[in-house]
């Protein structure tokens, strides 16, 4: 998917407000939060600004097995998105700058993750 690699806010949060419950990581390889991470599995066009990604989710805080599911990406720009999951849950996002975090996210070294 076309989106700048980064901290993710929940659009309804300013960046320098964000929290764990608002916040999520694009990595080149998938996104993921303060609970879980979801990898990428499989990613199909499915329209101009539209991806059908199939992620394998693993929740950090327990060792069960993964969850697959079916997520609908919609694409704004490089900077955001909204997401719709075939379970029924939507979130949308857009890019925040590492700077414009909080001070908890503003000095992790994530350039492993989003190279």
């Amino acid at each position: 998917m076309p989106l700048r690699r980064g901290y993710y806010v929940a659009d309804d949060t300013p960046c320098d407000e964000a929290a764990n419950a608002t916040v999520t990581l694009l990595r080149r390889d998938g996104i993921g939060g303060a609970r879980d991470f979801c990898e990428f599995t499989n990613i199909v066009q499915i329209g101009p600004a539209s991806y059908r990604v199939t992620q394998s989710c693993n929740d950090l805080q327990n060792n069960g097995p993964p969850d697959i599911s079916v997520v609908t990406y919609t694409v704004t720009g490089d900077a955001s998105f909204s997401s719709r999951s075939e379970h029924g849950w939507e979130y949308r996002a857009r890019y925040c700058a590492q700077s414009s975090m909080p001070p908890e996210w503003r000095h992790n070294d994530i350039s492993d993750a989003i190279r």
